[in-house]
């Protein structure tokens, strides 16, 4: 891909020159949360507490045809970023398209410069900088950034700022390496492989009771996409996120529910991550972002989860 640098004094009056909503990560504390940008605004750290999905899938919404609105998500991480093209397999690519999955907006990427501590991108054999499905990527090196090209909207964007931008040194793409590969070894722990295993509830019994159903752990997946419809008094459609970790969730209309239990629910969570998903979308639906993690309000700590499901 065609790489371009701009340097750290230059970035925001990129910024500045998007057109229509832009949204940015915004650093608090120990975290990172989208802001309506003008705001004080952060490339650097990992993802945000909450995944960019929000601006591609409303959690509520009536379907009916939506104004286009000029909107730019800037800095989403790779794991967000893998999220959000699974989506649009889901609601673009398969045999019905959905015309409600808004997929016309600008997305600059960058890498992640640390590592939250939940995350295990790199032990799914992810990367923690996007490589691809973004129209810019930036990634930080000594006094600025490596801009990537990755569509032809993201060129035409350069091209409309030449001004901001200039040629990448030898130098400038050795140290992105350096910085990647750094922070890909900063993940520790064993390859999380499901390829031929078969999921065994009575591996994880413990960390089941644990289990609430909240459903936190869907809510704050990046790539969870299950819902349900509803109908206003004039006929509307309204769309409503679901989850299947709700006790109701596969009740059909005579009462029937097949995962009424705990166990099977949770585990059929775990299938549709890393079985059913590669089926039906050829890809698998974790990309290690940890949000279920953080999230969990039974403490389960789901990277260990899948360690010992795995495990011989």
């Amino acid at each position: 891909m065609e790489t371009k640098f701009i340097s750290k004094d230059k970035i925001k009056q990129f910024i500045d020159n998007l057109e229509g909503d832009v949204f940015i990560p915004q650093e608090k504390e120990d975290f990172f949360s989208w802001q309506k940008y003008p705001c004080n605004f952060s490339l650097r750290g990992f993802r945000t507490i909450l995944p960019p999905k929000f601006f591609f899938y409303s959690p509520q919404e009536v379907l009916k045809e939506k104004e286009i609105v000029k909107r730019t998500v800037v800095g989403i991480k790779a794991c967000d970023l893998k999220g959000v093209l699974f989506l649009k397999k889901v609601f673009k690519e398969g045999d019905f398209v959905d015309p409600f999955f808004r997929d016309d907006i600008l997305i600059i990427s960058s890498d992640c410069t640390e590592l939250h501590k939940n995350c295990f991108c790199s032990l799914l054999g992810d990367n923690p900088y996007p490589e691809k499905g973004f129209d810019l990527n930036l990634s930080e090196v000594k006094d600025g950034f490596i801009v990537e090209i990755g569509s032809d909207r993201g060129k035409k964007l350069v091209e409309e700022n030449e001004g901001l931008f200039s040629s990448v040194e030898p130098e400038g793409l050795e140290e992105r390496k350096q910085r990647r590969d750094a922070l890909r070894k900063e993940i520790k722990g064993e390859k999380i492989d499901f390829d031929g295993k078969e999921v065994k509830s009575e591996k994880i019994t413990d960390e089941i009771k644990k289990c609430v159903s909240c459903t936190a752990c869907t809510i704050v997946c990046p790539s969870c996409f299950c819902f349900l419809l509803d109908e206003k008094s004039d006929f509307e459609k309204i769309r409503f996120w679901d989850s299947c970790q709700y006790p109701g969730y596969a009740r059909v209309a005579g009462g029937a529910n097949p995962r009424k239990e705990l166990d099977k629910r949770f585990i059929h969570r775990v299938k549709c991550k890393f079985e059913y998903s590669p089926e039906r979308f050829g890809s698998r639906g974790c990309f290690g972002c940890g949000r279920c993690i953080s999230g969990c309000l039974g403490g389960i700590n789901f990277k260990d989860v899948l360690l010992r499901l795995v495990e011989k």
